[in-house]
């Protein structure tokens, strides 16, 4: 792949310098339903600080633990060349792009289109499908609820 394509391709992907998030027992009693992963990697600002970079090489600050990537509207497979670039893929999130708040991890369980028994080690669903099934029946069983309009995300992360 050439170096040009590689830089237009990334133009699409937006990255963040972000603290790690560890669910604790108020999460899971906020969530209100059982959620097995041990680390919540996740584009939703609300549960830990996050703020947009450049790219993956811009400076980062000494407290900095981790850099996300994320792909909105991605496409249907996991884009190959960020895990060439030293990103682990995640999963998908489901989040509104307003608010950027996850409809998987910040509505305190209340959405029952969401398969919490599928979500990855961290936090998020696992295949294009699962998202983009999770992000319909949302809009389909909970149309009244303005969150339950999400866009599909694609989460990667490099510790650092």
């Amino acid at each position: 792949m050439s170096i040009e394509l590689i830089s237009s391709l990334e133009a699409d992907v937006r990255y963040f310098a972000a603290d790690r998030f560890f669910p604790d027992h108020k999460f899971k009693e906020f969530l209100g339903r059982q959620m097995d992963a041990k680390e919540i990697v996740s584009f939703d600002c609300c549960l830990y600080e996050m703020h947009e970079i450049e790219s993956q090489d811009s400076p980062l600050s000494p407290d900095t633990q981790q850099i996300i990537a994320v792909i909105l509207r991605p496409d249907l497979e996991p884009v190959g060349y960020m895990e060439a670039r030293g990103f682990t893929f995640c999963g998908y999130d489901l989040v509104e792009e307003e608010t950027l708040i996850s409809a998987i991890t910040d509505y305190g369980g209340g959405f029952d289109s969401i398969p919490y028994e599928k979500l990855t080690e961290f936090g998020l669903l696992p295949t294009y499908k699962d998202a983009v099934l999770t992000q319909l029946a949302l809009v389909e069983e909970e149309s009244d609820e303005p969150h339950a309009y999400c866009t599909v995300c694609e989460v990667w992360r490099k510790l650092v």
